[in-house]
């Protein structure tokens, strides 16, 4: 986050830039081993398996704005977490 450090200082800085993960690349992470992760808890509830996959693409979208998949976890973990306490 470069636009928080002052320009004084970045002139004084060497920026290492990493990259993450993309959408699309999160949205295969999450298909292969966070949605599996979260139906192993959910595996009674009818429909939970498509709930979860439909709220994936927001969810990335506009809740996981870091490079990793952390709070991507997070996110389908709460998403789950709803639909369990709807049954």
């Amino acid at each position: 986050m470069l636009h928080t450090v002052p320009p004084a200082l970045q002139d004084r800085m060497e920026v290492i830039r990493l990259s993450g993960y993309t959408e699309l690349e999160k949205m295969e992470i999450a298909k292969r081993f966070l949605v599996p992760k979260q139906l192993e808890q959910t595996r009674d509830l009818e429909g939970s398996d498509r709930v979860l996959r439909r709220g994936l693409n927001g969810v990335i979208q506009y809740y996981t704005r870091e490079a990793g998949v952390r709070n991507l976890e997070r996110e389908v973990g709460n998403l789950a977490a709803r639909w369990r306490a709807r049954w």
